[in-house]
């Protein structure tokens, strides 16, 4: 498993991908970080399926929300979110939001996705960028990269091959990256991204406005591309064996 240094700079990086999965820790995590890349490969016929890893039952100011109210709408959110990037279908596993540590028991759960859903390529968190401060971010990174080797190999969780089989993922893309090498201009789409970010509703009460933090990072990542776009996201690259 290394890292791709030498990968293609634009979005012609996905030009293999055919099946993916996006393992993240919080339900607006790929609309906010990877949302316009999401509806680019969507719209080439790419199917994405979405493994959320909390409930994130946290995420509230409302004391008259309890943590189960919230987590329910948090999935209905990020079912509406998924379904406007043109995403197939979105699991929440049952992890509370801000204890998510990348334990043996989170990567066999992922592992079992894997295998169900048999993506070529991954899409997750980088855990090595030292400015991922968010500890859930870091463990459901961690747990999702932890989880491609085992995942290939048929002594590992037989339970799950009885209904499942193996899986051969080739390629995983990292936002939030310590060391970026793809870098995808998402201006044509940015309004699906934007879209997709505000059906979550219960995270940006007061719409667009709340969003501007993602803005100002899509912005910052278009002038370190030196690209003439005005939106980027940027993706770290491991290609696997």
């Amino acid at each position: 498993m290394d890292t791709d240094k030498q990968s293609p700079g634009g979005i012609e990086a996905f030009d293999e991908v055919k099946r993916a999965i996006v393992v993240c820790a919080h339900a607006d995590d790929m609309e906010t970080m990877i949302g316009g890349a999401i509806a680019m490969l969507t719209a080439r016929g790419v199917e994405i399926r979405e493994l959320i890893c909390t409930l994130g039952d946290l995420g509230t100011q409302d004391e008259n929300v309890t943590h189960e109210q919230l987590a329910e709408i948090r999935r209905r959110e990020a079912r509406n979110g998924a379904r406007l990037l043109g995403a197939q279908e979105v699991v929440t596993l049952d992890h509370h939001d801000g204890e998510l540590e990348p334990t043996i028991e989170l990567r066999a759960q992922i592992a079992l996705y894997y295998r169900k859903w048999q993506p070529d390529t991954l899409f997750t968190f980088d855990p090595s960028w030292l400015g991922q401060v968010h500890p859930d971010h870091r463990a459901a990174g961690r747990a999702a990269i932890d989880a491609l080797m085992p995942s290939k190999m048929r002594l590992y969780k037989p339970d799950q091959l009885k209904e499942n089989r193996v899986v051969d993922i080739k390629r995983a893309f990292l936002f939030s990256p310590a060391q970026p090498s793809v870098f995808v201009d998402v201006t044509g789409v940015y309004d699906k991204k934007v879209a997709a970010g505000l059906a979550h509703a219960s995270q940006f009460p007061e719409g667009s406005q709340n969003l501007d933090w993602m803005r100002d990072l899509d912005k910052a990542a278009a002038k370190q591309a030196r690209t003439e776009g005005e939106y980027v996201e940027k993706f770290g690259v491991l290609r696997l064996w």
